[in-house]
């Protein structure tokens, strides 16, 4: 039988921070006080970003009372993150409150990376003397014991100290130490280059410590008896030479014939294992996007998909429009950049696109337009075929994708007539003067229920932001429970009510949710997540992993994330 703690630190150590933490909270279930889970089940998700997620967590797995001082560097760790989560003008007490806690664990226990975050953090606190000073006590002190962390500790204190030129130096030992572990690299990148701004060098400089780019691949699929062993011999070329020359190390796409698969097997060849996201059910997603090209693209299907990782939706096919492709493009991409932002690397798209736009929602054309738009290096290698017709011939389509909001308050039915009066006159009329500055498609109450759909994703987060804080104005203050999603959504005519409503699957899954998030947070699907990701950069918006959690009346497990809102100072730890 496996050891589930060693399964955890392979998936942490290849960057699979969700799978690793997924892994750690099921094995806790049937392990509940094993301290070593308990801690990476923690870590796990802070080193996601998600830090409100991971304080929760620490203090409801008991870690506060663990004596070990690596258990305890995690709390400080901690308020050290929730500090670069704030405006720039309020860091300086939680900074300094974790200074404190690893200078006390520097000093009991002598460990030198307890020593270098305290001078870390003073430093960022604006007391730059102070933090040269303790670097430089670390260096008097520090053993190397050949690992990757000796080497990783040795070069932050170097760089503290103002000794920039060997903590490059240093920085290109640890490389060398650190094997595998894409985690561990992706902790220092980020914390020697904020110190590296702060000293006033070039964050550039950890740019030693190498991270794999994650992939997107897209392109088009071909028609029965477009295919050539030449062509495909080239377009293989391309794929292997792109892959190399990205130093990719994890990949997102679809499994669709022709270029999908072809990156596919170019992956496997280069010993990657790509994350394949598909709409619905293999049975039907390859009668759908395999069988149409011909049988040899089905054999080569069949060939690959025990051998990828496949993430499969909650979509299916719709007369006359192809949103359930266009929804699993859209998260490969949001998936690839989630990652790519948790490794702290670069996401890069490789696209055998013909250079003419898409004729529906989905295609390779949005794929590329949206990848672009988001900021994102797309390398475009061609399509060997044409394609027949010209523009976006795709008829109307009856559904369009939207950003849903569903909410309701706790307590609403304990209230008694008195009190549904004040209900009416004070939270619901608040709610509805936040929602007035948002610009809403379709907006619906009942009770304490609220169901709201936006062409937006950034009109539904601040319109879930202005009504959270309406209600928490209000005396008593009250903390209510929001859940987003995004998906197609179908304009109806409800004849009871006798007015023009949406409805759709996305609808369902915020109902689902909302009774299981937190009350005062904001939970969103993976697939709002991934709209998030795929904002331009800079966008003030947020998702934190929040886990693999179950959905009320039985709809099953779902990965939730925690909506907030980012600073543009904020860099993730």
């Amino acid at each position: 039988m496996s050891d589930p703690l060693s399964e955890v630190l392979a998936l942490e150590a290849e960057g699979l921070l969700f799978s690793a933490h997924d892994r750690a909270m099921v094995a806790l279930a049937e392990r509940p006080d094993d301290v070593a889970l308990r801690y990476r089940a923690t870590l796990t998700i802070a080193r996601t970003g998600a830090t409100v997620m991971a304080l929760d967590l620490f203090h409801r797995l008991r870690l506060e009372a663990v004596a070990d001082p690596e258990v305890a560097a995690l709390g400080a760790r901690l308020l050290k993150d929730r500090a670069f989560e704030q405006p720039v003008a309020v860091r300086g007490p939680l900074l300094r409150e974790a200074a404190r806690r690893y200078d006390l664990l520097w000093r009991r226990g002598g460990a030198g990376w307890h020593g270098v975050n305290a001078a870390a953090l003073r430093l960022l606190a604006g007391e730059r003397e102070a933090a040269a000073a303790i670097a430089g006590r670390v260096l008097e002190t520090h053993r190397d014991g050949g690992d990757y962390w000796a080497a990783a500790t040795r070069a932050e204190a170097l760089l503290l100290a103002g000794r920039a030129n060997e903590a490059r130096t240093a920085l290109l030992e640890a490389e060398a130490r650190a094997g595998n572990d894409l985690s561990a690299r992706a902790t220092t990148r980020r914390q020697m280059r904020r110190e590296a701004v702060a000293l006033g060098l070039s964050p550039a400089m950890v740019d030693v410590l190498r991270i794999p780019a994650v992939l997107h691949y897209t392109g088009h699929m071909p028609k029965p008896g477009q295919d050539g062993a030449a062509e495909e011999a080239e377009m293989a070329a391309g794929l292997d030479a792109a892959i190399a020359g990205a130093n990719v190390g994890a990949a997102f796409g679809g499994l669709a014939a022709g270029l999908d698969i072809l990156a596919v097997e170019a992956l496997l060849r280069a010993g990657i294992t790509p994350t394949c996201v598909l709409p619905c059910d293999p049975v039907l997603y390859e009668s759908d996007s395999v069988a149409p090209a011909g049988a040899q693209w089905v054999a080569r299907f069949r060939t690959v998909l025990p051998r990828v990782r496949v993430v499969q939706l909650d979509e299916r096919p719709f007369p006359d429009d192809d949103l359930h492709l266009a929804m699993a493009a859209r998260r490969a991409m949001g998936l690839a950049r989630l990652h790519a932002r948790h490794r702290d690397g670069e996401a890069v798209q490789v696209a055998a696109w013909d250079g003419r736009p898409a004729r529906g929602a989905a295609g390779t054309g949005a794929d590329v337009q949206s990848w672009t738009e988001a900021g994102g290096r797309s390398i475009q290698i061609g399509w060997p075929w044409p394609r027949n017709g010209t523009g976006n011939g795709a008829p109307e389509a009856r559904r369009r994708p939207m950003a849903v909001l569903f909410g309701d308050l706790p307590r609403f039915s304990a209230l008694d007539d008195a009190g549904l009066a004040a209900f009416y006159e004070g939270p619901l009329r608040a709610m509805g003067q936040a929602l007035d500055r948002h610009p809403a498609r379709y907006r619906n109450a009942w009770g304490d229920a609220v169901q709201i759909a936006f062409d937006e994703v950034p009109a539904a987060a601040a319109c879930a932001f202005d009504m959270r804080a309406a209600l928490e104005a209000q005396e008593p203050p009250i903390h209510p429970r929001f859940a987003l999603d995004f998906g197609p959504m179908l304009p109806v005519q409800d004849a009871v009510q006798r007015v023009e409503k949406f409805s759709g699957r996305a609808m369902t899954r915020a109902a689902r949710i909302e009774p299981v998030t937190p009350p005062g947070r904001i939970f969103a699907t993976e697939a709002f997540a991934c709209e998030v990701a795929l904002l331009p950069r800079g966008a003030p918006l947020a998702c934190d992993y929040a886990g693999l959690i179950p959905t009320a009346k039985g709809f099953g497990a779902l990965p939730l994330y925690a909506l907030r809102r980012a600073w543009a100072q904020e860099e993730m730890a």
